[in-house]
């Protein structure tokens, strides 16, 4: 999995070296390698968007500046949560906020952060996805081909503008020869790869605008010390002890103020939604993902050739993920899930609750939000306003449908999107 996420975001970096660079001159091919080796991507956006603008049916200038657009996303995210230390005081709880801090280095002398900050920075975040998603889009149903090596791509994690060995995400999934030096990971991104990551896009938008809808202040307030060491909170002013004063149990101050603020995080989680709107765009952004999905697999399903594919259909054998067996019959069972989760969200089929013979009505979650209350949720009274009666999805249809992945179905999904 971990190698699949690093896959995905050298992606995403890689694919502007080589956009349009059958259209220009050699100097301008090394050039676009230059900015992938130096991990100067905000470069790489200005280029290929006046490539871009000079001819408009370009569709390969417009899927890399798609692709530029996307990974500068999630390099601005990473390096603002780095400048803020994002990463609890004790190791093994980088996972709260599901950000992929486990991806991201270690900031010793981090910078404070307050609540509004943060909410800038996914606000950020969600506006640089969208800007990539009206890239991508631009594409169109038009051919587009892009052959790219994955194993010279660089992130600049903690935007100090220097590459080092910690930024040279292409080692994490490419071989290595005798030297240690990464071999070459060839993947040639085409059309149906532009509606694939347009449906990422669109997935990581969703993410962020469900949490930045909701008000989480308490939580942070009192919890978010665990991930922040230097945020600007309630506890944080009173909290002054400090991290070798004692030891109890084998555990250190650091050590127990994490646990006692994981504990604190979940009994907080009770936000009240604070922008409607934008908690139905989330909806809209998860309707989105699904139709791409669907355009993505139909142009597979077109395709007749077969060289390096990221996202290969039953008849390709050049996928670049050979654990990965892409099936007709897993395609299938895919888009079958796809089309009960789009009927959850019209509301037509019911989220089945295992406290209760009805089901939840997800749609009515979303046009009559109430406060999330996490441990409601899966306790039961935070489902009964959303409770009818209906036809629901039954576990044995969906142990019939995720059977067909063999046990890996996650893994799938993920790669799916």
């Amino acid at each position: 999995m971990k190698k699949l996420i690093s896959l995905i975001m050298a992606a995403s970096f890689a694919c502007f070296a080589f956009s349009a660079a059958a259209r220009a001159d050699n100097a301008a091919t090394e050039l676009f390698q230059k900015y992938l080796a130096n991990g100067r991507i905000g470069e790489a956006d200005e280029q290929l968007l006046a490539l871009a603008a000079k001819a408009t049916n370009n569709a390969d200038a417009q899927l890399g500046l798609g692709l530029v657009r996307t990974a500068r996303a999630f390099e601005k995210l990473a390096q603002s949560l780095f400048k803020h230390g994002f990463g609890s005081k004790s190791d093994g709880y980088e996972l709260y906020l599901g950000l992929g801090a486990s991806q991201i280095a270690r900031n010793g002398n981090p910078e404070p952060i307050t609540y509004e900050q943060f909410r800038g920075i996914l606000a950020t975040f969600i506006a640089d996805l969208d800007s990539a998603d009206k890239a991508l889009a631009a594409v169109g149903d038009k051919p587009a081909k892009l052959k790219v090596d994955l194993s010279v791509a660089r992130f600049d994690w903690n935007g100090d503008g220097k590459v080092g060995p910690e930024d040279h995400i292409g080692r994490a999934i490419s071989d290595t020869n005798e030297n240690g030096d990464p071999l070459p990971f060839i993947v040639g991104f085409d059309t149906a790869d532009a509606k694939w990551l347009q449906g990422y896009d669109n997935l990581l938008m969703a993410v962020a605008k469900a949490w930045l809808s909701h008000d989480f202040s308490e939580s942070w307030n009192s919890s978010f010390s665990v991930v922040f060491p230097r945020a600007v909170s309630t506890m944080s002013a009173v909290n002054g002890r400090g991290a070798d004063e004692y030891t109890m149990f084998g555990v250190n101050k650091a050590q127990a103020d994490d646990i006692a603020d994981f504990i604190t995080l979940i009994h907080t989680i009770r936000w009240p939604v604070a922008d409607t709107a934008m908690w139905s765009d989330v909806r809209i952004h998860l309707k989105k993902v699904i139709a791409l999905n669907r355009e993505t697999w139909a142009l597979i399903d077109k395709e007749t050739d077969d060289d390096h594919e990221w996202l290969p259909g039953p008849k390709q054998k050049s996928g670049v993920l050979p654990s990965f067996n892409v099936t007709q019959e897993r395609i299938q069972a895919w888009l079958a899930v796809l089309s009960q989760f789009e009927a959850a969200l019209d509301g037509k089929i019911l989220i089945p609750h295992w406290r209760f013979d009805k089901g939840i009505n997800l749609a009515k979650v979303f046009d009559d939000p109430k406060p999330f209350d996490f441990i409601l949720w899966l306790t039961g009274p935070a489902a009964v306003p959303y409770l009818e009666d209906g036809p629901a999805m039954s576990s044995g249809e969906w142990n019939q449908i995720t059977a067909i992945f063999e046990g890996n179905f996650a893994s799938y999904a993920f790669y799916f999107n």
